[in-house]
């Protein structure tokens, strides 16, 4: 009996020391549990903490990127005012050296037409004046009797000087031509 006594004395201590070790791993899940549940609190914070200075320095990457865009616009805006205005001056310059040009050439043309024209009017008033003159001789000539062979010269002299007045417009045609090609 002392025994049996022993052993149940043994197998309550085991049951007693099984609690106890029953007991101990209930204490040490639930102080695991809390750990782990403080452990899993500071990753959340320390996440945040890193999102908020993640977010931080995107913001002031964005802002860089930002400023530098301004910048840029800002100076392609200058550019383009610069080329604006050199191209605007560059215009007007070449405007008044083309209307110099212009009225210089038109000048010198104007000079060459009537320097060209000067003789072929002298001609021409040449040529009144003489036919002038032959219409004078002719009306003193009416007084008097014409022959056939007077009324045939006078013809010819007629059509001798209405040929010289078709070869000085032809002439004065020709001139103007030449004068007025591009």
């Amino acid at each position: 009996m002392t025994l049996v006594a022993g052993q149940v004395k043994r197998a309550d201590d085991l049951m007693a020391a099984n609690e106890k070790l029953a007991e101990e791993r209930h204490r040490r899940q639930d102080d695991l549990r809390l750990a782990e549940a403080i452990h899993v609190k500071e990753i959340a914070r320390l996440r945040a903490q890193f999102d908020d200075a993640l977010r931080e320095k995107e913001t002031q990457r964005i802002d860089a990127i930002r400023a530098v865009d301004v910048a840029a616009v800002q100076r392609a805006a200058e550019v383009s005012a610069v080329q604006a205005t050199t191209l605007a001056t560059q215009v007007q310059a070449s405007a008044e050296t083309l209307r110099t040009q212009v009225a210089t050439t038109a000048t010198a043309q104007t000079t060459a037409l009537a320097a060209a024209l000067e003789p072929i009017q002298k001609d021409i008033s040449e040529l009144r004046k003489t036919q002038y003159e032959q219409q004078g001789q002719k009306a003193a000539q009416v007084e008097t009797r014409q022959t056939r062979a007077d009324v045939g010269n006078d013809t010819r002299g007629n059509t001798a000087l209405l040929m010289n007045v078709i070869m000085a417009i032809i002439a004065i045609a020709a001139i103007i031509a030449v004068f007025l090609k591009p």
